[in-house]
């Protein structure tokens, strides 16, 4: 075990959100008073390694401090029971580590502003929701049907080719539908281009963001009521069928739009008609249905969270246990991004975070040389690298403070 903790992967995580920055965050006078091992900060520390290393209870997490020296050595403590765990998990308001989340997104968002597809067409926002169903009788307080409970993320994220961002969330018990907070999720003086389905058709909101000049793409319902006002002809060849200008809703029962909109039914990678409404009169036909496929970002961002994180088991049965649960389960994910852009690693997260898994408690030079690992078959022309000797270098420079980013390094260790 490196005991160093200074240079151990670890902390080099977690120095973006260290402690002194944690409690100016949360800024909450006596927070951990007369308690002796398990602080706040602590105890964020020990549920950011539990998503890491994906464990399934309070009691696998007792365990595993018990049993692993290189965790008593990070919190300075050897062992925890289940029943303190479940009451810290309880007690905490899910506000603090709603603080920490917006936090390292702001920190992110700072270093997306020259992202490629920002710079050509601004900031695109994709909103839906995920809910994470549970036991009616073990989670009253989630109930939406008689027979089931949940509780649901509302979530706006940020995309751009390379990167899917969470950028603000709401969680609510799974009662209370999507449209309800398409309010909440989009800023009227946001000049992104919104993303969403049909689970937030409101035509109220849409004469409301019409009138604010907040742009929107979203897919139309098969029932709803249109009026034509004109039609634009799409070119040959385009997979565009309909490029119409429409007003939506019907003046009799008074849902009619007071701003007309423009309807584009295109066809998907299978051939079948999709409608879609916007109010970007600006972009080619073209450029709308290609911009409404980044809407599905946000589903791979969804099922990403449950298949590599515990995102949808859940350690307590209270309310702010479930809800901090899934606020550490999206800084755990910010807290990656982070460390990805650091290290410039261009691959898929999930190299970062399953590296992360096997060597979170190792040197950070382990780290890297896993990460960066090359194959052991060298193509045909490529030159052929010393990466032990590079990497010590790399690792100085980062644990001596030298340098906090790659670009800053002396020489150009060629990982692009």
């Amino acid at each position: 075990m490196d005991k160093n903790t200074i240079k151990s992967t670890i902390n080099e995580l977690l120095n973006v959100i260290d402690e002194h920055t944690f409690s100016n965050l949360i800024n909450v006078i006596d927070l951990d008073k007369y308690v002796k091992k398990l602080t706040a900060y602590k105890f964020l520390q020990l549920l950011i390694i539990s998503q890491l290393k994906e464990t399934k209870s309070l009691t696998q997490m007792s365990k595993k401090l018990k049993d692993k020296e290189e965790l008593q050595v990070q919190l300075a403590f050897d062992t925890i029971s289940t029943s303190q765990l479940s009451r810290k998990l309880g007690s905490l308001s899910p506000t603090l580590f709603e603080k920490i989340f917006h936090y390292l997104v702001l920190n992110i968002q700072a270093k997306m502003k020259q992202s490629p597809i920002i710079r050509e067409i601004g900031r695109l926002h994709v909103i839906d929701s995920t809910t994470m169903s549970m036991s009616v009788s073990q989670y009253p307080w989630a109930t939406f049907r008689k027979t089931k409970a949940g509780i649901r993320l509302h979530l706006r994220v940020v995309v751009t080719k390379e990167l899917t961002l969470p950028d603000k969330g709401i969680l609510l018990p799974a009662k209370h539908a999507d449209r309800t907070q398409m309010g909440n999720l989009i800023d009227i003086d946001s000049d992104a281009i919104h993303l969403f389905d049909r689970g937030y058709i409101d035509y109220k909101q849409f004469d409301h963001l019409c009138l604010h000049d907040v742009q929107f793409i979203t897919r139309l319902k098969k029932n709803a009521q249109v009026e034509v006002l004109s039609e634009q002809i799409p070119q040959a060849g385009s997979p565009i069928v309909k490029d119409l200008e429409v007003f939506l809703g019907n003046s009799q029962n008074g849902t009619k739009m007071t701003h007309s909109l423009r309807l584009i039914e295109t066809q998907d990678s299978q051939g079948n008609v999709v409608m879609i409404v916007t109010n970007c009169f600006d972009l080619s036909a073209e450029e709308v249905g290609d911009l409404y496929r980044y809407r599905w970002k946000i589903e791979t961002f969804f099922k990403w969270m449950k298949q590599h994180l515990t995102f949808k088991t859940f350690y307590g049965k209270s309310e702010n246990a479930v809800c901090n649960q899934i606020w550490v389960a999206l800084i755990t994910y910010c807290l990656q991004v982070i460390l990805q852009e650091k290290v410039q690693h261009d691959g898929p997260l999930l190299d970062v975070k399953q590296t992360l898994k096997n060597l979170l408690f190792k040197g950070f030079d382990a780290f890297l040389r896993s990460l960066f690992r090359q194959p052991t078959r060298v193509s045909k022309g490529r030159r052929k690298q010393n990466w032990e000797d590079e990497f010590r270098v790399i690792e100085h420079q980062f644990t001596e403070g030298e340098v906090s980013h790659l670009d800053d390094l002396t020489y150009d260790p060629l990982f692009n």
